[in-house]
C-alpha cells in the first residue's frame, strides 16, 4: 500500500510476477474498508499517507485482532518512527528504494518461508 500510483503499480507487478497473489490500496483507510482487512497474509505499507498512515494501520489492525506480519517501506529516515514501528510489531523496515531480493525474503520471512523457490500462496 502506498499512496504513490507508481510505486504500487511496481510492487503489484513484482508481487504478482514472484507468484503472490496480491491487492493494492491507496491509504490504509482504504484497506480498513475492504471486507477481508484481517484475512491477508502479509500487508505492505508506506509510512506517510494521508488519512490512515501507516503506523496507525498497524495500530488499527493490532487493535482488531490482527496477527498480519507488516512491512513498510518508506522515504522516512526518522530512527524514532522506525522504532516505534518495529516495537509495535512490524516484521520488517525498509527505505526507499528497495531492493527487490531483500523485500521478496522479508516476505518469505514473515511468511514463514525461507530460502529459495518462488512464493506463492
Amino acid at each position: 500500500m502506498d499512496d504513490d500510483d507508481d510505486v504500487r503499480e511496481a510492487l503489484f507487478d513484482l508481487l504478482q510476477v514472484e507468484g503472490f497473489s496480491a491487492l493494492t490500496f491507496a491509504d490504509g483507510a482504504a484497506l480498513l474498508a475492504h471486507a477481508a482487512a484481517l484475512d491477508f497474509d502479509c500487508i505492505i505499507t508506506d509510512v506517510r499517507m494521508a488519512g490512515v498512515d501507516g503506523l496507525e494501520l498497524q495500530r488499527q489492525l493490532r487493535g482488531r485482532g490482527s496477527i498480519t506480519p507488516v512491512i513498510f517501506i518508506t522515504s522516512s529516515v526518522e530512527d524514532l518512527t522506525r522504532t516505534q514501528a518495529l516495537q509495535e510489531g512490524a516484521c520488517a523496515w525498509f527505505t526507499k528504494p528497495v531492493a527487490d531480493e531483500a523485500l521478496l525474503e522479508a516476505m518469505r520471512i514473515a511468511l514463514g518461508r525461507s530460502g529459495g523457490g518462488a512464493p506463492g500462496r
